[in-house]
């Protein structure tokens, strides 16, 4: 009996500890989805800035396509990562061959306040 009541104690509590970890982990991947979301809408920021850029004659348009790409070995899925630096490409011709011409953009995004800051040029 006093084995029965240790096998079941331990069932309950690897089902504890496994409760836990696939808590955890739903959190960290909502984490990974909301950062994925911030990207978006740091390429939208960055895209209207050069839309700017280019009625103001800095940049040649019309602004294509923006895409935003973590440099210095940074990422979205490293939770560990409170800050991410961003290199922007402000896509404004197509080369007819699977490339792009563009303008470099950065951004720096503070995962633990929400906030990024971004401007034109590399980072």
């Amino acid at each position: 009996a006093a084995q029965d009541a240790r096998d079941t104690a331990d069932r309950l509590e690897a089902k504890r500890i496994a409760d836990i970890q696939a808590a955890q982990e739903e959190k960290d991947a909502s984490a990974r989805a909301g950062r994925v979301l911030s990207v978006v809408g740091i390429e939208s920021s960055v895209k209207q800035m050069a839309e700017g850029h280019v009625e103001k004659g800095l940049v040649d348009g019309p602004i294509i396509d923006v895409t935003c790409s973590p440099v210095s070995g940074g990422s979205t899925d490293d939770l560990t990562e409170t800050t991410t630096v961003f290199e922007c490409f402000a896509a404004n011709e197509d080369n007819g061959d699977g490339t792009m011409s563009g303008y470099k953009y950065n951004a720096t995004m503070n995962w633990t306040t929400g906030s990024y800051t971004y401007g034109l040029g590399a980072p």
